[in-house]
């Protein structure tokens, strides 16, 4: 695993992470920020597909009433 760049990548990670306090922190601050965009993201999508479907509702509401 060490012979790759990837895995020396890896590797330093690890030490840092388990030697690190502060490492361990940035590294938790980073996840917590990584969740909330991802959060804001699905309800980004929910709101935007909700409106889509409401107005597809709608047409074929009209629609049917015109028949």
């Amino acid at each position: 695993m060490a012979k790759s760049p990837l895995g020396i990548i890896f590797a330093a990670a690890a030490i840092t992470l388990a030697v690190s306090p502060e490492g361990r922190q940035a590294v938790r601050k980073l996840a917590v920020k990584g969740a909330g965009l991802l959060l804001e993201l699905t309800d980004e999508i929910k709101h935007s597909t909700a409106g889509h479907h409401q107005s597809t509702v709608a047409t074929n509401n009209e629609e049917q009433n015109t028949d």
